[in-house]
């Protein structure tokens, strides 16, 4: 297995690089080709001696997020945004699936997902069998051991949510052993996951110095811990969990909302683990290309359906069904200011001092048509003021910050049965509400069933586009059939629907039409992707799939 390197940038050991990369290749090579020093590479010979070598290779681990490979698989980080399209929304990649097209085995962003998560656990396990050869202080080898093995435990994660029963391997497999891997159920996964982390958290810090920040502490570590018990419903430990990293006094609420999310605020004391970027040499087009609208040189990658604005509620925190302040005529007055943030609204947005028009109409003069355009776009992570490259952006995204926290143990609390006082309720969803940004109302709902619905609105809310958040909050809630099952809509199209001449399909009410989309129960795993089970006899696919 020969590992190649690139150039790193070492400014006091900051975590950014500027290719940083591991090729792993099976070690079922000719006997005798590692034995030799390769001028090209860094062998193994002569790697795996000292803290800079494992540094680097600790790098190409955390690089497996947004690398672009040769074989042009898409970046792992633009994959986890999709999932918010399964979940719900539209982006052109992934729309075949609301045309009624069930789920296939051959889905890019299935693949993808599958395929990067592994390479990450492939190098993950390469680094944990090598680094105990390296000379360096053992503190600081436990540390990145520590590190390794949290990012290994959050691939599983994902795998686990994704597609169930999954190989599991926690060492460098030979070319047979790939090929022959079996399956461990989800629970061991969710099992193995846990004592990870159990066992890594005495060795990771509080916190990192401003020239480290963005590798794993302790607060990642708890807070993974605590997305496992959630996903087991096992509410009461998940409980005591969030209130151990609450009660680390290392995170905070920032006041700002929209600045988080672009190159402004990522240095903040809310973000407990994201993927880093560096403009130009390690950055990222889907923020500022991909998602933007074409209107202003994107790609519309990410539109958005009409439910997914009902969601946010009015600025008094009631539901635009319960609030006398919602005006149908007026639909966007008066809301959450979080919607603003989120979403390009046509026909209220202001971009460069002209209100937004993002119609499939005006749209088409781009030279993009087809069904997918809704008139609403994703801009959480547009960044209006950047001018530079925008395929390479630097910017932190964000998979696990403070405000998930907050609202996990509200949930938890809630579920496990204990008692929701004022108190509780200030200390979580209200520090969400009351950040400058936001403003809204405090919540004094304690009715189990009503509170409950709260929660859940607000990660919606407050937490979308995250990391596959509401992917995983819809799986343990059992609501993936509920809300996935149903026609799409996009903007309102005509007041007056009987009376309507344009091109576009409408429902009754006026709304574009955008789709429809099929879910079944055994929908709530992937399939395990064709390719896989093509090499590999062992692996059995998920019910439900041909």
């Amino acid at each position: 297995m020969i590992m190649r390197t690139g150039i790193i940038k070492n400014t006091g050991r900051r975590l950014t690089f500027v290719t940083v990369f591991l090729l792993l290749l099976t070690s079922g090579c000719q006997n005798g080709f590692l034995d030799e020093n390769p001028l090209d590479a860094i062998s193994e010979g002569i790697f795996w001696n000292s803290t800079e070598d494992c540094y680097q290779a600790l790098m190409g681990i955390y690089s497996t997020y947004a690398e672009r490979t040769a074989e042009r698989i898409n970046n792992l980080d633009k994959s986890m945004i999709w999932m918010s399209s399964f979940a719900g929304y539209s982006s052109w990649r992934t729309f075949d699936w609301t045309r009624g097209i069930e789920i296939q085995a051959t889905h890019g962003a299935i693949t993808t997902m599958w395929r990067k998560l592994y390479i990450q656990i492939s190098r993950a396990n390469y680094f944990l069998d090598n680094i105990g050869k390296a000379d360096m202080p053992a503190e600081e080898k436990a540390q990145m051991t520590a590190e390794v093995r949290f990012l290994r435990a959050f691939s599983y994660f994902w795998l686990s949510q994704m597609y169930g029963n999954v190989p599991m391997p926690t060492h460098t497999l030979t070319f047979d052993e790939a090929n022959n891997i079996g399956q461990v159920s989800e629970k061991e996964v969710r099992e193995f996951i846990l004592s990870e982390l159990s066992a890594i958290a005495g060795d990771l810090p509080l916190a990192h110095s401003a020239t480290e920040k963005g590798r794993i502490e302790k607060g990642a570590a708890l807070a993974l811990k605590g997305r496992v018990l959630l996903a087991e419903k096992r509410w009461a430990d998940a409980a005591e969990t969030y209130r151990e990293i609450m009660n680390l006094g290392r995170y905070e609420i920032d006041p700002r909302f929209k600045q988080l999310f672009i190159t402004e605020g990522e240095n903040n004391q809310e973000f407990i683990f994201v993927n880093k970027y560096m403009e130009n040499e390690f950055g990222e087009a889907m923020s500022q290309h991909t998602i933007r609208s074409s209107l202003y040189g994107g790609f519309n990658a990410c539109n958005l359906f009409q439910h997914f604005l009902d969601e946010f509620p009015m600025k008094d925190g009631k539901s635009i069904g319960e609030s006398a302040l919602y005006n149908p005529q007026k639909p966007f007055e008066n809301r959450d200011p979080r919607l603003y943030e989120t979403v390009l609204i046509t026909g209220y947005s202001l971009v460069n001092g002209e209100v937004f028009q993002g119609d499939p109409v005006t749209i088409a003069r781009t030279g993009q048509t087809g069904a997918n355009i809704t008139g609403y776009i994703l801009q959480k992570f547009w960044d209006r003021s950047f001018t530079g490259n925008r395929q390479y952006y630097g910017a932190d995204y964000p998979q696990i910050r403070y405000a998930e926290i907050l609202l996990s143990r509200l949930e938890a609390e809630l579920e496990a049965g204990n008692p929701v006082t004022q108190a509780l309720l200030d200390e979580t969803i209200n520090r969400i509400r009351k950040r400058p940004a936001v403003g809204m109302p405090e919540v004094t709902e304690t009715d189990p069933s009503r509170l409950r619905e709260i929660i859940r609105r607000e990660r919606v809310v407050e937490l979308s586009f995250e990391g596959g958040i509401e992917y995983f909050d819809m799986r343990r809630w059992g609501t993936l059939r509920e809300m996935v099952d149903r026609e799409y809509y996009g903007m309102k199209m005509t007041d007056d629907p009987a009376h309507y001449e344009g091109i576009h399909k409408i429902n009754k009410d006026g709304y574009l039409v955008i789709g429809s989309q099929r879910f079944y129960d055994f929908n709530y795993l992937w399939p395990i992707p064709l390719t896989e089970l093509d090499v590999n006899s062992n692996l059995k696919q998920n019910p439900g799939y041909n």
